[in-house]
Formats: structure tokens, C-alpha cells, sequence
């Protein structure tokens, strides 16, 4: 597959991320978001064992070599899934681990490497699919919906103010045959936004497609129900997200798992990437954590935030 840039190595928050799981030898890992094995990797060299999931074949294959590369293969077991389809199924199978680890949000490598289709500059097809579980591309998203749909998917997922003026826009872009490229649906935004922006006015759009192809925040809202359950005794989870409906859920889901005594402890205060982490890894920037440390009950019976008793 061939060598990738050394940044698409770089985990975010790694030092936070070790800090609040402890792995220790002995200890069993979930990483809900494998990618290319960075947070896998220093859990492992700490002495956990790892099991790791991802819904990219090539980010698989990647990450089992740089594990082979240290050493560690032994250390780790990889399931070809969506996260959210995976921990169920491991809830099913009553599997339990001492910490759990989801950095969501869309990898490097899937940004860097053009024809995935996820860079606004790209000259390639609007895909933006991260692997598995995928039916659609974000073009075919685009000809499906109508444009009332597609501006709540804009408004909703994207934040974007506007958004029925951009997803006019994009509707009559797309029927008259000038959609077929990254960059010009980037324009097509860009035209529909008046003004001076610090950002591309199409990141909002970009990412509200992204969150819809892979369904983002429902496989969260999953994730976040069985969490409890797949999460030891004394044990800890901890999520970083990249945007601030992410970011929302998780802090609620987390406060109302506290209230309820399925968590111990929460974090009070969303951590970020400290000045000497964004000088090297710019786009850290935007990651957020937060972390729970699992009430120490041996009840193998837990309510989830969402008031389901599950077992």
C-alpha cells in the first residue's frame, strides 16, 4: 500500500488519552476507532491487550502492520465493522473491557488521500463513504434528497445558517450537471455564502454531508447506549469528538450515566489539545474530551441513559 505521510501517524490527545484509560499489562482495550493504530499502538505498548475496530479495510490492514512492525501483533484483535454494530454485538456476547476508546470523526488518511472523496479541494466525486455500512456517497445523498431534505441535513448536521440558499444551490448545480467534482460543489457554496470567511464557507456543508453518508450520530448514539455495559467495573471510557454535536451528546449521555450511578465519575471540564500538541498536529485543534470512569458494581444489569433496561 505504501508508505503514508507521517502526520496520518499522529493520534490527538494521545498523552490525555493514556493518562485517564492507565493501561496496564493484563488490562483488555477496546478501540471503537482503530484508524491506523496510534492510540492501539501506545495502549499495547503499555502491556493491554487490544481489540480494535474499524469499518475501513485499508485502514485494517494498515494498522495490523504497524503492530507487526513494533512487535505487537499478538497484541492485537481487529473486528471489520461499524463501531456501533460491533459493540452491540460484543455487549451480546457479554464482553467487557477495563477501558474503551472512540476517537470519532474522520481519519487523516481518509482526508489526505484524495480519491476518498472527503476534501473540499479534491478533483474527485463527492464520495466521502468511510467503509463499510455505507450504501450511498454523499453524490448520491445530493440526488436522492430533495431540497427541503437536504437543507435540514445541512442545518441540522452542518450548523449552517443558510442553508436553504446553499442547498438551492446545490439542487440546481446538480440538474444542470455541474456536480461531479469536490471542488465544485466547494464552489457551489462558496457562491451561495457572501462575505469575508477565516474558513472555506464550505466546511460546514462538508461536514454535514460526511455526518449523514456514514450516519455519525446515529452510530454514537449507539455506542453511547451500550457503553456502560461494555465498560468494567472500575473501569473507563473515554470519546473525543470533533464537532459540537459530538460533543453534546456525549456530555449529556455522560452527566445523565452519573446521575443515574452507572458512572462514578465524569468529566467535569472537556479537555483539548494542549499549544505544544497543535504546533505539531494542527488538526487536533478541534478534538475534545471527555471521560467516565464506570461505577465499581459487579450488576451485570444496567439502565442506559436513554431510561432501556438492558442485561
Amino acid at each position: 500500500m505504501g508508505d503514508l505521510p507521517a502526520a496520518v501517524h499522529t493520534p490527538v490527545l494521545l498523552a490525555e488519552v493514556i493518562q485517564r484509560l492507565h493501561p496496564q499489562p493484563g488490562m483488555r482495550m477496546l478501540d471503537c476507532t482503530l484508524g491506523l493504530g496510534g492510540h492501539a499502538v501506545a495502549l499495547a505498548r503499555a502491556g493491554a491487550d487490544v481489540v480494535g475496530i474499524d469499518r475501513d479495510g485499508e485502514a485494517r490492514s494498515l494498522a495490523r502492520e504497524r503492530f507487526a512492525s513494533e512487535g505487537l501483533a499478538g497484541k492485537l484483535t481487529v473486528r471489520a465493522a461499524t463501531f456501533a454494530d460491533a459493540v452491540e454485538e460484543l455487549v451480546k456476547q457479554g464482553e467487557r473491557f477495563d477501558g474503551v476508546l472512540a476517537d470519532l470523526g474522520v481519519s487523516s488518511m481518509q482526508l489526505d488521500r484524495e480519491d476518498r472523496g472527503f476534501s473540499w479541494r479534491s478533483e474527485t466525486s463527492p464520495d466521502m463513504r468511510m467503509g463499510d455500512g455505507c450504501p450511498e456517497t454523499a453524490l448520491d445523498l445530493i440526488a436522492r434528497s430533495s431540497e427541503e431534505q437536504l437543507a435540514t441535513i445541512l442545518y441540522e448536521y452542518g450548523e449552517e445558517r443558510l442553508s436553504r440558499r446553499v442547498s438551492r444551490s446545490i439542487k440546481l448545480a446538480h440538474a444542470a450537471g455541474a456536480l461531479t467534482t469536490n471542488a465544485q460543489l466547494a464552489a457551489v457554496v462558496r457562491a451561495a455564502i457572501p462575505g469575508h470567511h477565516t474558513r472555506h464557507p464550505a466546511m460546514r456543508t462538508f461536514q454535514a454531508l460526511r455526518i449523514a453518508v456514514n450516519d455519525e450520530l446515529g452510530q454514537l448514539e449507539r455506542l453511547l447506549a451500550v457503553l456502560p455495559q461494555l465498560t468494567a467495573p472500575g473501569g473507563r471510557a473515554v470519546v473525543i469528538s470533533f464537532h459540537s454535536l459530538e460533543d453534546r451528546a456525549v456530555k449529556e449521555v455522560f452527566r445523565d450515566g452519573l446521575q443515574a450511578g452507572l458512572w462514578e465519575d465524569v468529566a467535569r471540564k472537556v479537555i483539548t489539545a494542549s499549544d505544544e500538541e497543535l504546533a505539531v498536529n494542527p488538526r487536533a485543534t478541534p478534538a475534545k474530551l471527555r471521560w467516565a470512569l464506570r461505577a465499581a458494581s459487579s450488576s451485570t444489569s444496567t439502565t442506559s441513559a436513554t431510561g432501556i433496561s438492558r442485561s
